[in-house]
């Protein structure tokens, strides 16, 4: 039974990790392409032709539309089956924005250009937070442990939900 848990908890990581890093890659490339062209179409006020670090907003808007729905599962359907643990997920998460982060410590040290390009764009839903640093290191970090918080918070309060909502039903 033990060695169940252990597979469906590393499972669990692999799967979280992968998703992290596909759902913030593709929110860079749909916020700089189908962001920029919608919403600078229907809303050129906006400026977003000349104002990346709003559009990196809405990318990283676009993250958290699918990241709050897959923690609001992940606590409901741990709660449904008695395997809520808030630790593991925060580890998980916490080791996920580890690796997610390495590019962003390595930019430093890269002398081809295009490398750094590539690994700006990585970080580009984090770009808005640039306002605060203009380091890469620091505003690929804030938004990395901006979206861990979000993450385990929305964890947490699906689980303290559907808690409630299922003792009042034996109630």
């Amino acid at each position: 039974m033990e060695e169940r848990d252990s597979l469906q908890t590393l499972l669990y990581s692999l799967a979280r990790l992968g998703l992290f890093w596909l759902i913030s890659i593709f929110a860079s490339i749909i916020g700089k392409t189908a962001v920029l062209g919608i919403l600078g179409t229907f809303l050129p006020r906006l400026a977003l032709y000349d104002n990346p670090e709003t559009l990196s907003l809405f990318s990283w808007i676009i993250v958290l539309l699918f990241m709050i729905p897959l923690f609001w599962d992940d606590g409901k359907r741990h709660t449904a089956y008695g395997t809520y643990n808030p630790v593991l997920v925060a580890i998980v998460l916490i080791l996920t924005g580890a690796t997610f982060y390495i590019p962003a410590l390595v930019s430093d040290y890269t002398e081809d250009f295009r490398a750094v390009a590539a690994i700006e764009n990585i970080y580009f839903t984090d770009f808005w937070l640039s306002k605060i640093s203009d380091d890469l290191q620091v505003y690929s970090l804030l938004g990395t442990l901006l979206n861990i918080v979000i993450s385990v918070a929305v964890y947490v309060l699906s689980h303290i939900f559907y808690r409630n909502r299922f003792n009042d039903e034996e109630e």
